[in-house]
């Protein structure tokens, strides 16, 4: 009886050891797609400051949707080309308060954006909380979706 107590405690022991080492890589797995997440924002902020089209064209997939402040809704062939053009120009354009969450392979990040520019003639300056969504399709994170919205004095 002894030996088999023992060798419970043992096998439950080892259990809770393969439970943690578990949930620690769980963990570092996650602090690591956060910060590549992190670091996808402030290069796509690169990008929309310098107007590098091809940058955006990478880090966007194809069925991306942008819902303006103003509802309007954008396409990533609209965006791209936009930036092409040099119809949508920023000044300035500064992130903060960034938060992202994972769900396997999605992320969300809320922040905040506080900018100077115009697009299509329209000025789009002023200080915004944003949602964008990313998706891990064929090995690397995209964004997929975005919404802003602009925060009223």
């Amino acid at each position: 009886m002894k030996e088999l107590i023992v060798t419970a405690t043992a096998a439950l022991a080892f259990v809770a050891f393969g439970a943690a080492q578990s949930q620690n890589a769980a963990d570092a797995s996650e602090a690591s797609t956060k910060g590549e997440i992190l670091q996808i924002e402030r290069e796509r902020n690169r990008a929309i400051i310098s107007g590098d089209a091809a940058a955006l064209d990478r880090m966007t997939s194809d069925d991306y949707t942008f819902v303006t402040l103003r509802g309007e809704l954008r396409t990533k062939p609209e965006i791209i080309q936009g930036f092409k053009s040099g119809s949508f120009h920023y000044d300035s354009r500064q992130i903060s308060e960034l938060n992202v969450r994972v769900y396997g392979n999605t992320a969300v990040v809320t922040g905040r954006s506080n900018q100077k520019g115009r697009e299509n003639g329209r000025d789009y300056s002023g200080d915004y909380r944003f949602t964008r969504v990313y998706a891990r399709q064929g090995g690397r994170w995209q964004t997929v979706a975005l919404q802003a919205t602009l925060i009223q004095p």
